[in-house]
């Protein structure tokens, strides 16, 4: 059985553990750790510094090379399309600025550059009766043309009708161009749907075309780790119209930049350059907002006329900033 003398020795010595503590605290211990934090601080304080320092180095270093490449574009891009009549597409997603950034350096490279066609956001809606009434119009259109709809699994009819609107080809590979009576005809009923927007006529055959887009957003509130599958789905049909337009046209390049990372937003982009997707052979650039980019644009589609092909920028999956030189 514990005595009270037991206690009492415990007691002592945690009174004086406690003693030791206090004098150890509030001298040589209380001075160390004093000097820790302090030390840690200053240091925590001069690594803010550096890392603010080294921001507005790279912010000033790619402002500088943003001016040059500005400065420089005309003399990179030259003459290169100047044989060439070129249309943009702009996609619901793009922004103004791209899309004018597009019109602006296509025609610095010398094209003519045709009234800008808008496709609305019906062209992907993916309810049931909207796809049928799709469908119908793209027939009804492709009968004004006078073409007998082929197009690729995952396509629609629009997109070939579209595709033959904006180049006047009657089907891949075909020198045959379609009238510009039929065209009007067929521009009138996708406009009339409320499918494109654009000039009251058909915009002049084009031989090159881009197609300006954008992230996707996201329609799932729940979608914050992966890809929203209705925007995928959208950004899906994008491509698929941008490659049906590439193989009418003498050359096509898809420009949109990447969804911002951590999102669950879809940028056709990505999507295209996804191995197995419908646009095998189609380009793309993923940085038409710089100058570098717009560049990017010129570049591909002269190498498209020359039947080649990449994925250019600075996002993932690009092949390289900008089409290497033959």
């Amino acid at each position: 059985m514990i005595d009270f003398r037991y206690h009492l020795v415990s007691l002592a010595a945690v009174l004086i553990a406690l003693s030791i503590g206090i004098v150890l605290g509030a001298g040589p211990l209380n001075d160390n750790i004093g000097s820790t934090l302090s030390g840690e601080v200053t240091k925590l304080r001069q690594e803010k510094e550096d890392l603010r320092r080294q921001a507005n180095e790279d912010r000033q270093a790619i402002e500088g090379r943003d001016a040059y490449d500005e400065q420089t574009l005309p003399q990179v891009v030259g003459s290169r399309l100047s044989d060439d009549t070129a249309t943009v597409v702009a996609l619901p997603e793009a922004s103004d600025d791209d899309v004018a950034a597009a019109r602006s350096v296509l025609e610095r490279a010398g094209a003519s550059v045709a009234d800008t066609v808008e496709v609305t956001a019906d062209w992907a809606d993916a309810d049931a009766t909207a796809t049928r009434e799709r469908d119908a119009v793209g027939d009804d259109a492709l009968g004004e043309l006078g073409v007998t709809s082929t197009v690729p699994d995952g396509a629609q009819p629009i997109d070939q009708a579209l595709a033959v609107v904006l180049t006047g080809a009657r089907e891949p590979g075909d020198a045959a161009r379609v009238d510009r009576t039929p065209r009007g005809s067929a521009w009138t009923r996708l406009r009339d749907a409320g499918l494109v927007d654009g000039p009251r006529d058909a915009p002049a055959a084009a031989d090159v075309v881009v197609i300006v887009g954008g992230p996707v957003a996201a329609t799932s509130a729940t979608a914050t780790d992966s890809v929203d599958r209705g925007a995928e789905r959208t950004a899906a049909t994008w491509v698929a119209l941008s490659h049906v337009v590439d193989t009418h046209a003498d050359g096509a390049v898809l420009a949109a930049q990447e969804a911002e990372q951590g999102s669950a937003d879809a940028s056709p982009v990505t999507v295209a350059r996804t191995p197995g997707s419908l646009a095998k052979g189609l380009s793309t650039v993923d940085d038409p907002e710089i100058p570098m980019g717009r560049a990017a644009i010129v570049l591909a589609l002269d190498e498209r006329l020359d039947g080649r092909s990449g994925h250019y920028g600075l996002g993932a999956g690009a092949d390289a900033p900008v089409p290497q030189a033959p």
